[in-house]
């Protein structure tokens, strides 16, 4: 059955993908059919076509590779994107006669090129906009809420010496505004080459600053803030035989809300506060069932653990926060998208600090990391997926903008030089700038899929230990 839900699951995540490319090249294709423009073919994929059909002298067709697509626009494009993406034709004569053809048709005004550049692009916002109405019309539990409070810092680390605690609320990390612990961790990655950051912090009503030093002693080579964990809920997943749970009824899927009336702001949270508290009695606020009830419990010494318990074990239904379902909100959710792109990009053109940009470059995801989060996406539900789909797409129309050659923003700048200076750039100059932009985005791909393969890897050793230690203990 496994294998079922992962050969649908990876389908799922072919038709999401394909959903992305055919959303973008759609909008060139009806931007460029309602101005007039030639068309030669429409792909959804690239490689060798498994399916092909002529109509109208345009070339409709699917291609064996899935993720990616062209739409073949001579009058635009007579060797961008379909070269790069395997769309040339494998007849080298019906090239040269293709190349003679695309010298005949008429010319194309600079304004109908700008336009038919930025439709794709547009496309994929329609389609981001359609995805964040879903989320935020359909009721979901996936939406997970944005937040910063610190849920426990253990006494001996640099961050509590630092004079961090628990229920302090970062603003902010070297002067970026931060509003959400995946926020934070961008921050983290991104804050130079210093190893630490000024924290902004805010307690109660008072606002402290604080600098901070991170920890890369794990196996991503990742910066953390050791000792510091997010706020979590605090869910009963297993009530052990003969505790003190177990004699005031606790219950599996409880979540325990507070202890003597102090929140309880995750399970490391409420480790600590039991060990403080030692073998007196507590009051617990519970939230079963939608129903809050309120049990007293006397905590009991391990000499296993060396501390007092109660006797539950955490579940493992973590809620993990996901920048793609951190807001409900329709604006909420598309400026979200926006922002985490933006942010990124500042980073690697204009670096608030030394080490920005390098950071960058050590952390950005390629073709396996997006393929990854799609399919593990995929097996979360429907929304999960959406909302992954939906920042993707984002992504997608603000790089396509980006004024580089073979890309959307690159046909844009061309037709505007046009336009400024009155006569068209060198067919030779836009030729050798297609050709060696090509090869840099080509041999980024690989560079970038090749270390994705290498961080998964470690993920999948990483995670295999963690299974070997749970199952010794």
């Amino acid at each position: 059955m496994d294998i079922v839900l992962k050969i649908l699951a990876g389908v799922g995540v072919a038709l999401l993908f394909s959903l992305a490319v055919f959303i973008h090249e759609f909008g060139h294709y009806l931007a460029a059919r309602l101005l007039g423009l030639q068309v030669d073919a429409f792909s959804i994929g690239f490689g060798p076509a498994v399916w092909k059909k002529t109509i109208g002298g345009c070339e409709y067709k699917i291609s064996c590779i899935p993720f990616g697509g062209y739409v073949a626009l001579p009058q635009l494009d007579p060797s961008g994107m379909e070269k790069v993406q395997g769309g040339n034709s494998e007849n080298s004569e019906e090239n040269e006669d293709a190349a003679e053809i695309t010298q005949q048709l008429p010319d194309v005004a600079p304004w109908k090129r700008i336009i038919v550049s930025i439709s794709g692009p547009l496309g994929n916002v329609v389609l981001a906009m359609f995805l964040a109405a879903v989320i935020t019309l359909c009721p979901s539990d996936s939406v997970t809420v944005a937040s910063t409070r610190v849920a426990y810092v253990e006494e001996d680390s640099n961050a509590y010496e630092s004079g961090l605690r628990p229920g302090d609320y970062v603003l902010a990390i070297n002067g970026n505004k931060v509003a959400s612990w995946y926020d934070m961790q961008v921050e983290f990655q991104l804050s130079g080459e210093s190893g630490s950051a000024e924290f902004e912090i805010k307690r109660n009503q008072d606002i402290k600053k604080m600098n901070l030093t991170f920890s890369t002693n794990n196996v991503l080579e990742m910066r953390l803030l050791e000792g510091v964990f997010a706020d979590e809920q605090s869910l009963v997943g297993e009530i052990i035989k003969g505790s003190p749970a177990e004699q005031v009824d606790l219950q599996p899927e409880d979540v325990i809300l507070s202890m003597n009336e102090i929140p309880v702001l995750g399970a490391a949270h409420f480790a600590q506060m039991i060990k403080k508290n030692g073998e007196k009695p507590v009051a617990l606020k519970v939230l079963r069932d939608a129903n809050k009830i309120e049990v007293v419990v006397t905590p009991k010494y391990s000499e296993e653990l060396d501390r007092a318990v109660v006797g539950i074990r955490w579940s493992q239904k973590r809620v993990h926060v996901r920048p793609w379902m951190m807001h409900k909100g329709f604006y909420a959710q598309l400026k979200g998208d926006c922002m985490s792109v933006m942010r990124v990009l500042n980073a690697l053109v204009v670096p608030k600090s030394e080490g920005e940009r390098a950071a960058v470059a050590r952390n950005v995801g390629g073709p396996v990391m997006i393929l990854t989060m799609l399919y593990d996406s995929v097996r979360s539900g429907f929304m999960d997926s959406f909302g992954l789909l939906r920042m993707l797409c984002i992504n997608l129309a603000i790089l396509n903008l980006l004024p580089i050659p073979v890309l959307d923003g690159g046909h844009v700048c061309f037709a505007m030089y046009e336009v400024i200076t009155r006569r068209k750039p060198h067919p030779k100059v836009v030729a050798g700038l297609v050709n060696v932009f090509a090869f840099i985005l080509i041999g980024l791909m690989v560079f970038l899929m090749f270390r994705d393969v290498i961080v998964r890897r470690k993920l999948n050793n990483l995670n295999k230990t963690i299974e070997i230690r749970e199952v010794e203990k």
